[in-house]
């Protein structure tokens, strides 16, 4: 199944969450440089709630696995 694009991403996210849905594109760095464990994934599916009690955040290494995996933080 072929990915989504950038702009493709931004619209399901409005169309799941509204206005304050948001995307967030990481491109891999070079392999000597690392980001850490915890920020392995390049695709980021929100709400636009970051830190908030109703915040709902996906990650994955594509728009589809990042949407996939949504859910309540």
């Amino acid at each position: 199944m072929k990915d989504m694009t950038q702009t493709e991403a931004l619209a399901e996210a409005i169309r799941r969450w509204g206005p304050s849905g948001t995307i967030k594109f990481r491109p891999p760095l070079p392999a000597r440089k690392q980001r850490g464990r915890l920020a392995r994934y390049c695709c980021i599916v929100g709400n636009g709630i970051a830190g908030s009690f109703y915040s709902i955040e996906g990650q994955g290494n594509s728009w589809r696995e990042a949407f996939d995996d949504a859910r309540p933080r």
